[in-house]
């Protein structure tokens, strides 16, 4: 796609779904959303990128100062998603909290060991695609805050579960609990395994329906943030007809969520 900005081509590359949910906004707030979502890959790319936690603390330390300087009146880093992610904070007036809130998440991927209990990542979810989603609202216009968190957590725990065979399938223990990971990665069935998914899954279509309850209180100008909900849920509903379609993907190169893309007609009505 030709004539897109850093932050867009970035967006475009890393993370499709959100960037063709920023399309349904209107053209003069798409950067804002690309800068955001540009952002939010820096963060996330973090720890698979560094050797040992301290340097990858250091990065964090950079952004939160970058953000120290966009949330002042003077000059910010020269750097293709720092000026332009001043730029939304400076004209749609975004609070501070939330991207704080992504950043301490974030910091969390750099411990081996997390996840090691299922109310940490929940909460670690809400606070990295749940903030993300606040901001992403709040760059298109006003609305609650509360809806966004939950159509955030609901987005999380569907991406996060579509990631679960691919980090499992290299080594790693993305599910807190009693689990034998060997016996997964081999191709047999674990019961903690299964019931873990199925939980999370239950949270998540729970936390996008509480979201839905509330979509009066979201302007429909800003529901390109909101766009990723209908294909969330249609994951999420896959996994709630069969949980082992999680353990049968153990190993491979799965990508069902970032596929499903045919729920963003919805966009044409801004419905989610």
């Amino acid at each position: 796609m030709s004539g897109l900005s850093p932050c867009g081509e970035m967006v475009r590359k890393g993370d499709p779904v959100r960037f063709r949910t920023a399309l349904f906004a209107a053209p003069d707030a798409r950067e804002g959303l690309f800068a955001l979502y540009a952002f939010n890959l820096e963060i996330a790319k973090i720890a698979p990128m560094v050797s040992e936690p301290m340097i990858g603390e250091i990065r964090l330390q950079w952004w939160r100062d970058s953000l120290d300087m966009a949330f002042s009146d003077g000059a910010v880093r020269r750097h293709e998603v720092v000026e332009p992610l001043a730029a939304v904070i400076r004209s749609a007036a975004l609070p501070r909290a939330p991207f704080d809130a992504l950043i301490d998440a974030r910091a969390q991927d750099l411990d081996p060991a997390f996840p090691t209990e299922m109310e940490a990542l929940i909460a670690y979810l809400r606070d990295t695609a749940g903030s993300l989603t606040v901001l992403a609202m709040r760059a298109l216009g006003e609305g609650a805050e509360t809806p966004a968190l939950d159509a955030g957590q609901g987005i999380a725990i569907a991406r996060y579960l579509d990631a679960v065979p691919v980090l499992a399938g290299q080594g790693g223990k993305p599910l807190p609990g009693d689990i034998d990971w060997k016996t997964l990665r081999d191709g047999g069935h674990d019961s903690g395994f299964a019931a873990c998914v199925s939980n999370l899954a239950s949270t998540a279509r729970a936390s996008i329906a509480s979201a839905r309850r509330a979509r009066s209180e979201v302007p429909g100008h800003c529901a390109p943030a909101f766009l990723e909900v209908p294909v969330a849920d249609r994951f999420l509903a896959g996994i709630g007809r069969d949980p082992g379609m999680i353990t049968a993907l153990i190993g491979t190169r799965p990508s069902p969520f970032r596929e499903n893309l045919s729920n963003l007609w919805r966009g044409i009505t801004g419905r989610w």
